[in-house]
């Protein structure tokens, strides 16, 4: 298996892209023109370009072009991914106001209620698909209710999110139905930031409509900070619940041992994040002339920088391949990156992760997942990573709470 299977998106590859990513690391940092780009895969090399923004930029990335004074209006630009400092930092403190340790705290009684929601509409339902009913709409449904959207709203979120992130990494995908959800998207966040009442909170969209009113943000730039949270908040998510949901129905033993020992929970989503990394990586554009792991880069050449690859890193994790809930450094992963455009949403996507975690163990008994392994179907993306569907046989515990 090479990278030309995950870069074509061979299903093998995409469902488990450990062989591809051990071969990367044995060639060292190379060029590929498969992705024409550098290929960077070692947990060191990974690591040392993600904290150096002065020398490897993120204002390129998989299918985004740099910006045009002829843009569309309407065109969505991701303002904290596709930037560097100082407008990075500056962008990214008007969003860490909303982000502080304390208020991600103060979420995880609406993450839990709305958890409960989900598991307990499937009791009585028969055989599921753990995607569809869980992994999926519980993400786009906590990043809304934080932005504000009405409940209604939220089908339409998902389906506007999941067009305009299908590009990432992928194949075709119809310009014209995205540049029209892209217009549809952008006027109805238009509309939700004006209706805004504009009085001070600590929430998302209070925070992001303060710094329009403020003057810290264009309108523009206020539309398209809403839209980036709400697909990093959704669409990522998505993949790592799947996925963690997938190693705790499939590991022999593991569902009793973390009933026994729920501290362990936190620590094995870290694993399940190293593991199945939902972001396989990102592209950097190099500004000056550097050597990355002993090679040459030239100023102006691209690298995909692998976070998935790093994360199977043998030189840096014993027994690598395998979950391991007492690893000292289970939380040194790169899965939501590192350094100045290490992943805000970070502390909430690992909240959403344990209280899902939380929340079946204490209402199942049993998960038994109904494909077999080598026949889960995966995103067709080279950059976004998680399972599509799970379908499962599900039993209750008894004296779980309706």
């Amino acid at each position: 298996m090479s990278l030309a299977d995950l870069v074509g998106l061979a299903p093998d590859a995409l469902r488990d892209p450990g062989p591809v990513y051990d071969e990367l690391r044995a060639k060292g940092v190379h060029f590929a023109p498969e992705v024409n780009a550098y290929v960077v895969a070692s947990h060191e090399d990974v690591g040392r370009v993600l904290r150096d923004a002065k020398r490897f930029s993120s204002t390129i990335t998989v299918g985004n072009p740099p910006p045009s004074p002829t843009d569309d209006p309407n065109r969505l630009r991701p303002l904290l991914l596709l930037s560097d400092d100082p407008v990075h930092a500056t962008r990214r403190s008007i969003v860490n106001r909303a982000f502080t340790p304390s208020q991600v705290r103060s979420w995880e009684p609406v993450v839990r209620r709305i958890a409960v929601q989900h598991v307990e509409a499937l009791r009585d339902a028969g055989d599921v698909d753990l995607v569809e009913r869980i992994a999926a709409p519980l993400p786009v449904r906590v990043i809304s209710a934080l932005l504000g959207v009405p409940a209604d709203d939220v089908d339409q979120f998902r389906s506007w999110s999941e067009e305009i992130t299908n590009s990432l990494g992928g194949h075709g995908g119809d310009p014209e139905k995205r540049a029209r959800v892209q217009r549809e998207f952008t006027g109805y966040m238009d509309a939700l930031i004006s209706r805004h009442s504009g009085e001070a909170g600590d929430d998302v969209l209070s925070t992001i409509v303060a710094a329009d009113r403020a003057g810290e943000l264009t309108r523009r730039e206020a539309i398209s900070f809403t839209i980036e949270l709400l697909i990093a908040g959704n669409i990522t998510t998505t993949h790592h619940l799947a996925s963690s949901i997938k190693l705790l129905a499939e590991t022999p033993g593991l569902a009793d041992r973390l009933r026994a020992e729920p501290a362990l929970i936190p620590r094995f989503i870290e694993e399940s994040l190293r593991l199945e990394s939902p972001i396989q990586g990102f592209y950097r554009l190099a500004l000056e002339d550097s050597v990355v792991g002993g090679t040459e880069i030239p100023a102006g050449s691209r690298l995909l920088v692998l976070y998935q690859a790093a994360n199977r890193d043998p030189a840096a994790w014993e027994q690598c391949p395998h979950l391991k809930l007492d690893r000292s450094n289970a939380a040194a992963h790169l899965a939501f990156g590192k350094g100045p455009h290490a992943c805000i949403g970070s502390s909430l996507a690992r909240l959403e992760g344990i209280v899902v975690i939380e929340t079946l163990l204490d209402r199942l008994a049993e998960i038994t997942l109904l494909t077999p392994a080598d026949e889960v179907p995966y995103l067709a993306s080279f950059i976004n990573h998680g399972p599509t569907s799970l379908p499962a046989k599900l039993v209750f515990t008894p004296s779980a709470a309706a």
